[in-house]
């Protein structure tokens, strides 16, 4: 294991001996220690991403930070209490004892804390997750869509996080995932639920096992034993469904399974609904027939669960594995759509000083803004394209040129002739045009980006395709739905398995909609990979009354 994990570690793991003022010693040095993990996690996020927030960590931090707040506030009252119960002189002194019922209070305030639980869930992350998106994020379903209704929703008694309600959503049908990973394609719930509270719960809602006679009456009751802290508690075999309308008598990780299925069947990433994970850091697998059986019954609700002794740990030397990994999936050849084909030759993207003219769309002043904040190029478009070949419908590219044509600037025409290979810089070789290129940015141009960007002609890939009968019934749809440029850009990616990158984040949600509509129940249709840049650019020459 990874040094200093602490993974189960937990209060109510200490000896009895243990005294409130060493607790609460530990618990802040422990809370400080993550706040500071935290921050450190934050300030990489600040540094490499364009936009940190779109990795959900500040209400994690919050939550840990409430923590230290209310350790505070126990110290504040211990050290009161001490002066109190001090007698004469020695007032205030190191060593003067609290009063019994006093330290019984405080010892029970600060193992009731939820420090633990946070520290659980930031260690499993650091030690088993890449590519972040969330600490603690709520997800939602809609009933109707289900059948096997009737469950609770699950809340994670051991340490709950609290996601905000979204408008128009019930939070009766929601599940709050600790752990969102691999850039969204991951969810994992922590529960620090022990053996003993479990096999109390279990005896307590009458917990089914396997018949061992073939021979017992159905409808009969039958009782067994199990011991849990030196005494035998009786669980009760009932043959009715424990998963029909009665969702009272479920026990807490089956609705937490069952709740997790439900919103992960009702999610979309990449067109695949997320892989479910959870984590069982205080369970071992193997030592209690009962407890394996619970176990067994969520991996049958398609998920994995991971106990104290399986968790795999992966040593790192720093954080930047909890970085997201957008580009890790994409193909060699990139398919650029023509929002970004504009972004790459914009004035705005290249010159760090624009001064605002009074002819200006509103639009363009915004982005202005944006680009002194994080350059769009040097942050995200390069990064992104890196070394990859990049590629373009002609249909893209006619219309970047006819845009630019219309209303683009001079630097903004010459960036268009470097880019897409025009005389006179067609026959220069790659080092010279990404000179000439360099001499219109502010920013440095990375050496590795493949200029200039190839034409290709779409419609002969949809002959062929066509040809070949190799169309799915939903392209059909998606042909009436959208423009020739649109159809042209997204299905040429698709056909021909690239990943087309774009800021058309409306054609792209039109596109996953239409095809899950019409997947009938198809899991193997392969979709459109298409990566969508968060903010776009336009031209500087852009007329003030011209839409943006």
């Amino acid at each position: 294991m990874p040094p200093d994990t602490h993974i189960d570690d937990h209060p109510e793991c200490k000896t009895n001996e243990e005294t409130s003022a060493t607790l609460s010693a530990e618990l802040k040095a422990s809370c400080f220690n993550l706040l500071s993990e935290i921050d450190t996690y934050q300030s990489l996020l600040a540094s490499t991403l364009r936009n940190p927030q779109l990795v959900e960590a500040r209400q994690f931090r919050s939550n840990v930070n409430s923590e230290l707040k209310m350790l505070e506030k126990l110290e504040r009252q211990m050290k009161s209490a001490t002066i109190t119960s001090a007698s004469g002189d020695t007032q205030g002194e190191e060593g003067a004892e609290l009063d019994l019922e006093v330290e019984k209070r405080l010892l029970h305030a600060l193992r009731s804390s939820n420090l633990p639980f946070y520290q659980s869930v930031w260690n499993i992350a650091k030690w088993t997750c890449s590519g972040l998106t969330a600490l603690g994020k709520r997800f939602y379903w809609d009933e109707k869509e289900h059948s096997k209704a009737g469950e609770k929703t699950a809340e994670n008694n051991d340490g709950v996080g609290q996601g905000e309600k979204q408008p128009n959503k019930d939070k009766r049908n929601s599940v709050f995932v600790d752990i969102v990973s691999d850039d969204g394609a991951e969810w994992v719930k922590v529960s620090t639920v022990t053996q003993d509270r479990l096999l109390f719960e279990m005896a307590k809602n009458c917990w089914e096992w396997e018949n061992d006679s073939e021979d017992e009456m159905e409808g009969e009751d039958t009782i067994k034993h199990v011991k849990v802290e030196g005494r035998m508690l009786p669980m009760t075999r009932r043959t009715r469904n424990m998963y029909g309308d009665d969702g009272d008598d479920k026990l807490e990780l089956i609705r937490l399974a069952v709740d997790l299925r439900k919103a992960a069947d009702a999610t979309l990433v990449g067109y695949k609904h997320p892989r479910i994970r959870v984590v069982l850091p205080r369970i071992e697998q193997g030592n209690i027939d009962e407890i394996d059986d619970i176990i067994e019954e969520m991996r049958s609700w398609g998920m994995d669960v991971d106990c104290k002794k399986s968790l795999k740990l992966t040593t790192h030397s720093g954080l930047e594995h909890l970085l997201p990994h957008p580009f890790k999936k994409f193909t060699s050849t990139l398919n650029v759509d023509c929002t970004l084909l504009l972004a790459m030759v914009s004035d705005l993207s290249h010159f760090k000083d624009i001064p605002p003219e009074p002819h200006f769309h509103r639009a363009i002043l915004r982005q202005i803004e944006v680009e002194k904040q994080k350059p769009l190029l040097p942050t995200e478009l390069w990064p992104a394209m890196g070394d990859h070949k990049l590629v373009c419908t002609k249909e893209a590219a006619g219309r970047m040129r006819e845009i630019v044509e219309t209303i683009g600037t001079e630097t903004e025409k010459t960036r268009t002739q470097i880019m897409m290979g025009d005389s006179p810089y067609g026959q220069l070789d790659h080092t010279a045009m990404l000179q000439k290129f360099q001499e219109l940015s502010d920013y440095e141009v990375p050496t590795g980006w493949k200029l200039p960007i190839s034409l290709v002609d779409a419609q002969s890939t949809f002959d062929s395709t066509h040809k070949h009968g190799n169309i799915p019934p939903v392209e059909q749809e998606l042909a009436n739905e959208l423009s020739d440029i649109n159809y042209s850009v997204f299905m040429y990616g698709w056909f021909n398995n690239l990943t087309t990158i774009s800021s058309n984040r409306t054609i792209n949600k039109q596109i996953e909609s239409t095809v899950e509509k019409h997947r009938n129940g198809d899991p193997s249709l392969e979709c459109p990979k298409v990566w969508i840049c968060d903010t776009a650019r336009s031209l500087v020459g852009k007329d003030k009354d011209r839409k943006a």
